[in-house]
């Protein structure tokens, strides 16, 4: 459940990071600093969207997108819900 004033829950973004983090391991990319600096990314906030402890925007999430070559139909796909 979200607390008062909050859009997002945090589970959610726990959600995203993982997907995120699986994204960018697909891709072989075994550091989060390494794909950040190599897609001129923030290395700090992107380990932070990937641990899910940082809220990020729609256009973070698209750039980052497309930073992976997925669209975000793909990014919320089945495995978004995957915990693993």
């Amino acid at each position: 459940m979200t607390e008062k004033g909050e859009l997002i829950s945090k589970d959610e973004l726990k959600k995203i990071g993982r997907r995120l983090k699986a994204l960018r391991k697909s891709l072989g990319y075994t550091s989060p600093d390494k794909f950040a600096y190599e897609n001129d990314l923030n290395r700090s906030q992107y380990g932070k969207y990937e641990a899910g402890n940082s809220n990020i925007t729609v256009g973070t999430l698209i750039n980052i997108l497309n930073c992976l070559n997925v669209d975000l139909v793909e990014f919320f796909n089945e495995d978004y819900n995957d915990k693993s």
